[in-house]
């Protein structure tokens, strides 16, 4: 069933244009009546709500809250905390929901909310279905309003953020003292908590991109831009560095000559380190169809075996649970570890890389040498909302690139996509020469302008 508000990865959208304060006010009566009506004990629901620092977060989370607490849910505010912070605050504390307001590595203009039930996870489609429903009778749900005397309360909770670092500093069992690490915190969700646990380990920290003003997150930082974190890496003589997105859900570190360390190569140190004791499950890890062909050969090598899944997290987390598997993740840097939290973890990935790269005994750089990539290429092409969602119905397009993948078979392989939460057609081209890259990637951008545009 095609859904008219939520995406891959909740309601996204720009922030006062799509996110408009009446629809994300009819969100919260929605939610609000959908938690009230399960709620099988006699006391109210109760949300866990954290937001990212952009400056339209203030203005939907007064509209969420509007809606929650007249419908009698109680709001635990936790303030500026990374999505899987809210994620593993929602399961310690036995809260009904927990709420997200983010649109991660998304531009400031836009925002975001996510939604998980009580076990941590994303809302599963028939519930956001159910969602959508109610949201189209605000009638009916106001009839459902209780009153003035018996509203839900809106509570400031900010120090529950040290029992997430708790959480986080129970997951490594040694020190980090005499490692120099530069973080990137993007401006964003993770500009208090990465330089916290890393103090609590013992590093020696260099923060960059750690002053928000409600305008700047993601802006030439993070994980989508590490340039500047490459750049202050070799300046300090650091061990490494390590960029965040918006939200702290991704994780994109640097090693000491300055180099990229993508999702698919932290996964690949992060297996290895669990294979050798013993706690990667069935000795396999799921990543995306994006995942570099180099990759997955050094990983075969290594006796790892390798699970694609569609490009996105929630489709990863399904591989995962579907065959019992801990470990799985996103060449853009989400990272799921399934035995310590539900959700793509981006400080929790770089505690697990540094403890990984301090047990070896070797350098970062030292210990992703071995692994060939094949050269890869991905561009974004802008589409209308409208032909980015009707794309594979374009005949000449869709055959154009069938054409491209006979062409290119046994020497590399294409991948066009649309994009889960941005205005893109996603083009990737992977083979064994860059020659070959560049070939196809221009002719196939070419296309898609052409049949799109």
């Amino acid at each position: 069933m095609a859904r008219k508000y939520f995406g891959t990865d909740g309601m996204r959208g720009e922030a006062n244009k799509d996110l408009t304060i009446d629809l994300v006010t009819d969100l919260g009566l929605a939610l609000g009546y959908y938690l009230k009506k399960n709620k099988k004990e006699a006391v109210k629901p109760k949300v866990i709500l954290g937001t990212d620092t952009r400056i339209s977060g203030y203005m939907i989370r007064s509209a969420l809250s509007a809606g929650l607490t007249s419908m009698g849910v109680h709001i635990d505010f936790v303030g500026v905390l990374p999505t899987p912070g809210v994620c593993y605050l929602t399961r310690k504390l036995n809260a009904d929901a927990g709420i997200m307001i983010s649109a991660s590595h998304n531009p400031v203009k836009d925002n975001g909310i996510k939604i998980f039930s009580q076990n941590g996870y994303k809302l599963p489609d028939n519930i956001e279905e159910e969602l959508e429903a109610l949201m189209e009778n605000r009638e009916e749900l106001l009839k459902h309003q209780i009153s003035g005397d018996d509203l839900g309360r809106f509570k400031y909770v900010e120090d529950d953020m040290r029992i997430y670092l708790d959480f986080l500093e129970s997951t490594v069992k040694r020190s980090f003292k005499g490692t120099k690490i530069v973080i990137d915190a993007a401006n964003g969700a993770a500009y208090r908590v990465a330089s916290k646990i890393f103090q609590r380990l013992g590093a020696d920290i260099i923060v960059i991109n750690n002053i928000p003003n409600g305008k700047n997150i993601n802006v030439d930082c993070g994980s989508t831009h590490p340039e500047l974190l490459q750049d202050v890496v070799k300046v300090y003589n650091a061990d490494l560095g390590l960029a965040y997105d918006g939200d702290a859900d991704r994780l994109i570190a640097v090693d000491h000559k300055g180099h990229i360390i993508d999702g698919d190569l932290i996964i690949a140190i992060i297996a290895e380190s669990f294979k050798k004791k013993g706690l990667l499950n069935d000795n396999k890890v799921v990543t995306t169809v994006s995942s570099n062909m180099g990759f997955e050969k050094y990983l075969e090598e290594n006796g790892i075996g390798l699970i694609r899944a569609n490009v996105g997290d929630r489709y990863v987390l399904e591989k995962m649970k579907e065959f019992g598997l801990n470990l799985g993740g996103e060449q853009s840097g989400h990272i799921l570890m399934l035995d310590y939290n539900t959700t793509g973890d981006g400080v929790l990935s770089s505690i697990q890389l540094v403890s990984a790269i301090l047990e070896s005994g070797k350098t970062l750089n030292e210990l992703v040498k071995d692994i060939k990539l094949w050269p890869q290429e991905l561009q974004n092409v802008t589409v209308s909302k409208e032909k980015k969602a009707a794309w594979e119905s374009n005949k000449a397009l869709t055959d154009f690139i069938k054409v491209k993948e006979q062409e290119i078979n046994g020497k590399g392989r294409i991948l066009v996509r649309a994009s889960g939460t941005e205005p893109f057609i996603r083009v990737m081209v992977e083979a064994e020469t860059q020659d070959i890259v560049n070939k196809y990637i221009k002719e196939l951008i070419e296309k898609v302008k052409e049949e799109l545009g």
